[in-house]
């Protein structure tokens, strides 16, 4: 069997998800991964494990020509769409009619809500048709969900929403084994010295960095880590907050950056893109064996039982106390990390994800 998994942009952040699953689909099927990327190549994270056939990224009237290639490249006996985009979802639809295969929709975001529609007026570039990201085209294919012949989430919120089935983004756990790195020098690496706080993820306004970045500051001698780009968390309004900045890394590299830091915190906001989403970092994190702070919102709860702190979304002060009570007892912290990473190796592995995606794929293929 061949399963083609499509994404809307190699070069974003978006693609980690795609990648993931084409990671677990490749232990039961050869897998390619495809989608349109920028000049500057795809999203520097991005493992190269995986064979990945890209397109120039353009607009239209350009992207026309690069939507057809797409069509002609999504050659799998099952399509999968990482995001109900033209690029992704709306290329599989074509080739799966062209073919008669089936396609799976993928959704790890509420995209509506990234970009609601009372903020459409005031930033005309999100209505843009010339865009193939335009709201306008993912507006209309999340209504048309029901398309797919079936819809695999990354929250129990998502799932409920599409009627489909959970599967989790998961983790390589050996790679993130805490036991392969050395701790010190990677400390050293990044040039961590005192009590260090990592926010791993992509920084975006419903992920509450700001409030982390209070919470932090309130803990005497930490520091607060963001892996991110130059580009990010710039501006005014982030000048008063002395953020460690690391460069994106590969994602091979990014375990030593877990293990370096002294605690991972998940901090999100209380609105609509929040509930749907569920951070990838936590499992990596879980992985890790890293003590982990986060906010109960979405599915992080759920995952974290009985291996995390979990704060009220956007609570300042309690997440400040969470942190520093983390960072005061070192070996209960510890501790807590270790039961993280057995309840990711119970629950959270490729081998599990791929167990899961391979049920989805059997379904749909068993109906054809």
């Amino acid at each position: 069997m061949r399963i083609t998994v499509l994404t809307h942009n190699l070069s974003s952040n978006a693609a980690m998800r795609a990648h993931r699953l084409a990671q677990a689909a490749s232990r039961f099927s050869d897998v390619t991964l495809i989608g349109p990327a920028a000049r500057a190549g795809p999203w520097p994270a991005l493992p190269r494990d995986i064979p990945i056939v890209s397109v120039k990224k353009r607009r239209f009237p350009d992207f026309f020509g690069r939507f057809v290639d797409l069509v002609e490249k999504a050659s799998g006996d099952v399509l999968i769409a990482a995001k109900p985009h033209l690029a992704s979802f709306g290329v599989a639809l074509l080739a799966a009619e062209k073919r008669e295969v089936p396609v799976i929709l993928d959704v790890d975001d509420l995209e509506v809500a990234l970009t609601p529609r009372s903020e459409w007026t005031a930033d005309p570039l999100t209505t843009d048709l010339s865009r193939p990201g335009s709201i306008l085209y993912v507006s209309l294919l999340t209504r048309a969900a029901g398309a797919a012949a079936a819809v695999t989430a990354s929250s129990s919120a998502l799932a409920r929403r599409f009627g489909g089935v959970l599967v989790p983004h998961g983790v390589d756990t050996d790679l993130f084994d805490p036991a392969r790195i050395d701790r010190r020098e990677a400390r050293r690496a990044f040039g961590f010295t005192g009590p260090t706080v990592l926010f791993a993820g992509t920084p975006r306004g419903h992920k509450g960095l700001k409030e982390l970045a209070l919470a932090v500051g309130r803990v005497p001698g930490s520091q607060l880590a963001v892996a991110c780009r130059p580009t990010d968390l710039a501006g005014p309004e982030w000048d008063a907050f002395p953020f460690h900045r690391i460069p994106l890394l590969p994602y091979t590299e990014l375990p030593p950056l877990l293990v370096a830091a002294d605690a991972v915190a998940i901090p999100q906001l209380d609105d609509e893109a929040a509930v749907y989403q569920m951070p990838m970092k936590v499992f990596d994190a879980m992985a890790a064996g890293k003590p982990i702070v986060a906010s109960a919102i979405s599915d992080l709860p759920i995952a974290l039982e009985g291996c995390g702190r979990i704060t009220p979304p956007g609570d300042v002060e309690a997440l400040s106390e969470a942190i520093a009570d983390v960072l005061r007892h070192p070996e209960e912290s510890r501790a807590m990390g270790r039961r993280a990473r057995e309840r990711c190796l119970a629950l959270y592995t490729l081998a599990e994800v791929s167990r899961l995606l391979k049920d989805v794929v059997e379904r749909v293929t068993s109906s054809v």
